[in-house]
């Protein structure tokens, strides 16, 4: 991971600290057959005021998130298992459909452009770490980030909870609804990580091809 996904990590540390409280919060809500204000007033007034619950939420936040490696994130946003990533496809797909992109441009600026999806994405990230700072590519980045680590923790809290859930809630009907929802969830954070990638992928080469 470089020190760019690092800081930009950091920065989305809270919110999916507070996915993570939020899921185990209706865990509990539909364990316990106690409403979400009793929940609320139980655990959050008691807890998440006090500096030692904030310390041991965060070392939590890092375990849960740092079981699925960068590729499997990957692989789960993506759904692909080779050439995961958009960039193995930045010039051979995304380009030509992203009207923000002069390929006219990059052509003069790289010669052939490769169509190896290896080849793709070294020259992709070389072109990337030019423009890292930029406002857009650092807000596609960082988008993508957050909603790759809440379609990981989303597809953990659905194979997770949802086994803890089938043994602990009370009827088969608010397990299949729980498990649903969490299964919806995964699939709309996917999505949107998705969305991001690509997103961050041609804003790269739109910031390359506009000088």
């Amino acid at each position: 991971m470089s020190d760019d996904e690092k800081t930009l990590n950091q920065q989305n540390h809270l919110s999916t600290g507070a996915y993570i409280v939020i899921n185990i919060l209706v865990f509990l809500i539909l364990k316990l057959g106690v409403s979400a204000n009793e929940a609320t007033d139980s655990i959050l007034e008691k807890f998440l005021t006090s500096a030692t619950w904030l310390l041991v939420s965060g070392i939590f936040t890092k375990v849960i998130n740092g079981q699925l490696s960068s590729q499997f994130k990957a692989v789960l946003v993506f759904w692909r298992i080779k050439e995961t990533l958009p960039g193995c496809r930045a010039f051979s797909y995304f380009m030509d459909r992203d009207p923000r992109i002069n390929s006219n441009v990059l052509q003069a600026k790289f010669g052939n452009l490769p169509s190896n999806p290896t080849e793709q994405n070294q020259l992709w990230y070389k072109i990337y770490k030019k423009h890292e700072l930029k406002k857009s590519v650092e807000d596609a980045h960082k988008k993508f980030l957050l909603t790759r680590d809440l379609a990981s923790l989303s597809f953990l809290g659905f194979g997770v909870l949802g086994i803890f859930g089938y043994f602990m809630f009370a009827n088969f009907y608010t397990w299949m609804i729980y498990t649903s929802t969490l299964l919806v969830t995964f699939l709309i954070t996917s999505q949107a990580a998705r969305n991001y990638g690509i997103k961050l992928v041609s804003n790269v080469l739109a910031e390359e091809s506009s000088i």
